[in-house]
This record gives structure tokens, C-alpha cells and sequence, in this order.
């Protein structure tokens, strides 16, 4: 705002493009990963590197926010590839072992910004600035251009790495499959040439020895078919799950948890003038949603691994859901500690992120994981926009600013004004783990199990 002089509107077009590019996107490099492999979207990733060069010289020559935002559109889709690339590329490697081969990349992609936040900090990417043309009054800043900079190169590394790593495991997965094709092949042989009938047999029984040798040979070949050689088209085995009413209903619980989860997240800054005491520390909120946050995903996927069900995964999300409510209910009671609750809040987020596509994973298959969770990832970017628009209304109408002070707010006929919006989070929240436990119960327990 101070250097490019963008106003609050613009900032939030460029922000709303770039959540367009990562949410969006995913359902499109899912389908691409899943008919191609995942080396096509580590292809993708370093094409759409350029995003945050045309973001840095955007900000250097101070183009127009329209320039700006299709650089962050770019940044968000670029992001989405790599995510989904190293994502899948560790789901394919160690199908067996889903819970953790997902909850790593999962976990160092909400860890990065720590991680990258902290790397940022360095001198190294300071510069100066003059404050007010006043030579006495010079502060050092972060440097834009430098970040952006990096951010471009270090997107070009990991793409290129991801592609490496995709293609060893493309490769790998097709030396497996030949080796099991032609096992399998050959046990069929083997068995033709060592059970031959006995020299003293008769006609009839050569007949019938025959027909039983037929008949296991086409066991074995409708098997090696059905698992090796015959493997349904892409665009089938999608069609075959959309027309599963549990994705439906899967997608429906997923808007209406995740999307309060979304909102919450976003809006810590309005959250802390007003839940409890008043005065919680904004930069406290965000770093215990981040710590609960990333534990959650390492804890719930090597531990979802250790106990090898699929029923400890529907557990975990079980669970996710009900801290979920009750961290809801807590802020529509306005109670007194906000810090409690998000680091409730980031238990319930990282779990659900981490066993979710765990759980498509296990219902509908690792082949299939960049379509189905590309495919459920609209959910939480639609119920973040929904809810989003609902609470600022909310906010907006019963949460008012006192005029002799920006930081005192003053509540609509002197009561809480939080307690119906949260209290509706809390009752989607509800609704959604009914569905997740009516799913299970009507058919994925019986798929999986």
C-alpha cells in the first residue's frame, strides 16, 4: 500500500486470484497427474516459476495491480503443482503405508512459510528505506524484490527436483509392472507343463484334466487382467466415482467443516479484539495454529500408519470434527481464553488435512487420488467464501467500532455479537460429522474393511 499505493479493493482482487489459482486448480492438475503422471504437474510447477518474476518486477517498476494479479494467479497455480506433485509422487511410492507417505508433504507444506518466514528475516534480505524524505529517518525492510526473486528460483529447484523424483518413480512403478505381468504369466505356463496327465490316463479324463487346466488358467488370467493388464480407462474410473453418492456427500461434509476451519484461520485478527479477555495477541494466534498445526499432521499420519486400519483413519477424522465443535461452541460462548481454542483449532485443521485424502485415498484408490482430492478441494474454498461472506456480514452489522477508539469495540444492544455466527459453525460442524459417519457406516466400512 505504501509503495505501490494499492488500496485495500485491489489487494484483495490480487489476494482472491491467487486462493482462485490454488483451490481451483487442483481438480484440473489432479486429472493431469492421474492420466499422465505426476511429472507433467513438476513440468507445470517450473513453467509457472515466471509468477513471482512478474511479481517482483511488478513491484519494482510498480505496474498496475491488474499485472499483479495475474502474476499471483500464477503463483497460486504454480504452487498447487508442486504441492500436488510431491504430494502424489510419495502416496504412489508407498501405497501401503498411506497416513504418513501423505502426511509429510502435507506436513512441510504448511511448515514452508515458518520455515521460509524465518529465512526471510535475515539481513541479507533487507533494505533501506527513507521514511517521510527524511535522511535522518531511514528503516530497514523487507526487500520485496529480493523475496520475490527467491521465491522464483527456489520454484524452479523444486520443480525440477519433483520432476526427477516423478520420473525414477514412473519408471520404477513400470518395471514392477512388468515383472508382475510376466510372474504372472509365467506361473500360468508353469503350470500347463507340470501338470500333465499321467501316461495312463484315459481320453475322458484328459478331457476333463483339460477343462479344469482352462478353467484355472482363466482364473489366473481374468486375475492378472483385472489387477496388471487390464487396468480401467482414467476417464472411466472418474465417471465411476462421481456417480458414487458418497463424493457427493463427502464434498458436502468437507465445505462445512473446512470451510469454518478456513474462515476462522483468516479472520484471527477480528477474533482477537473481541472473544475472552479482548487482548490477544494476534502473532501468539497465529504461531500456536501453526505449531498444533503441523504436529497434528506428523502425529495423526505416523500414528494412523502404526495402527494400519482404515477404521483408525474415519477415527482421527471423527475426532478432528468433534474438537471442531467444541472449539466453535467455546467462541459462540465467548470463552475467556481465544489461545485455547487455536490451538484446538490447529489439532482439528492439521488432522483433518492430513487423514482426509487419506481416506479418498483408501476409499477410491491411490490411482486415483490427484482427480478425487482435486476434486474435494473445491470444497473448502467454496465454504471459506460462503462463510467468509456470512460472518462479515455478521461482523459488520452487530460487531461496531466505537468512535474514540479503533481497538474498542462495542457489542450490538450490549450482548456478545459472536454467539449466532458461531453457533452456526458449530451446528455445520455437527451436520458434517453425521454425514462422514453415515458414509461410513452405509458403505465405506464395508469397501475398506
Amino acid at each position: 500500500m505504501s509503495h505501490l499505493k494499492y488500496s485495500q479493493v485491489e489487494i484483495n482482487i490480487i489476494s482472491g486470484l491467487m486462493m482462485v489459482g490454488t483451490y481451483l486448480s487442483p481438480p484440473v492438475f489432479g486429472y493431469l497427474s492421474d492420466a499422465h503422471g505426476p511429472a507433467l504437474l513438476a513440468l507445470l510447477g517450473s513453467i509457472l516459476c515466471p509468477g513471482y518474476l512478474l511479481a517482483a518486477f511488478s513491484f519494482e517498476w510498480k505496474l498496475n495491480y491488474a499485472v499483479m494479479a495475474f502474476a499471483f494467479f500464477l503463483v497460486g497455480a504454480g504452487t498447487s503443482a508442486a504441492y500436488f506433485c510431491s504430494l502424489l509422487t510419495c502416496a504412489k511410492i508407498y501405497p501401503d503405508r498411506k497416513g504418513l507417505s501423505i502426511s509429510l508433504p502435507v506436513t512441510f507444506y504448511g511448515l514452508s512459510s515458518l520455515l521460509l518466514s524465518s529465512l526471510f528475516k535475515l539481513d541479507i534480505f533487507k533494505v533501506k528505506r527513507n521514511v517521510d524524505d527524511v535522511d535522518a529517518h531511514i528503516e530497514r525492510h523487507i526487500g520485496v524484490f529480493k523475496v520475490f526473486m527467491t521465491l522464483a528460483v527456489l520454484y524452479l529447484v523444486i520443480g525440477l527436483l519433483n520432476f526427477v523424483s516423478s520420473v525414477i518413480v514412473t519408471i520404477e512403478r513400470e518395471v514392477l509392472f512388468d515383472k508382475l505381468a510376466g510372474g504372472e504369466s509365467s506361473s500360468i505356463g508353469g503350470g500347463n507343463s507340470q501338470q500333465e496327465p499321467a501316461s495312463g490316463s484315459t481320453e475322458a479324463d484328459d478331457d476333463l484334466y483339460d477343462d479344469q487346466l482352462d478353467e484355472e488358467a482363466n482364473e489366473q488370467t481374468s486375475l492378472l487382467n483385472s489387477e496388471f493388464l487390464e487396468p480401467l480407462d482414467h476417464k472411466t474410473k472418474f465417471r465411476r466415482f462421481l456417480q458414487d453418492p458418497t463424493c457427493k456427500l463427502l464434498s458436502l461434509s468437507l465445505l462445512l467443516i473446512l470451510g469454518p476451519l478456513e474462515l476462522y484461520v483468516n479472520n484471527l485478527g477480528s477474533l482477537g479484539p473481541i472473544v475472552g479477555n479482548g487482548n490477544s495477541d494476534i502473532a501468539l494466534q497465529v504461531s500456536l495454529f501453526s505449531v498444533f498445526s503441523t504436529v497434528s499432521r506428523l502425529f495423526t499420519g505416523a500414528l494412523s500408519d502404526a495402527i494400519g486400519t482404515a477404521r483408525a483413519t474415519y477415527l482421527f477424522i471423527v475426532i478432528a470434527i468433534v474438537l471442531s465443535f467444541i472449539s466453535f461452541t467455546l467462541v459462540s460462548l465467548n470463552f475467556t481464553v481465544l489461545e485455547i481454542i487455536t490451538s484446538i483449532i490447529g489439532v482439528a485443521y492439521g488432522t483433518l488435512f492430513t487423514m482426509c485424502p487419506t481416506l479418498v485415498a483408501t476409499v477410491w484408490g491411490v490411482e486415483l487420488l490427484g482427480s478425487t482430492w482435486g476434486f474435494f478441494l473445491g470444497a473448502p474454498a467454496i465454504g471459506s467464501l460462503l462463510f467468509g461472506l456470512f460472518y462479515a456480514y455478521e461482523f459488520d452489522s452487530y460487531c461496531l467500532v466505537q468512535p474514540e477508539g479503533f481497538n474498542q469495540l462495542s457489542f450490538f444492544a450490549g450482548s456478545y455479537c459472536l454467539s449466532m455466527p458461531f453457533g452456526v459453525f458449530a451446528g455445520c460442524t455437527l451436520l458434517a460429522g453425521i454425514i462422514i459417519v453415515a458414509c461410513w457406516k452405509g458403505k465405506w466400512s464395508r469397501v475398506v474393511l
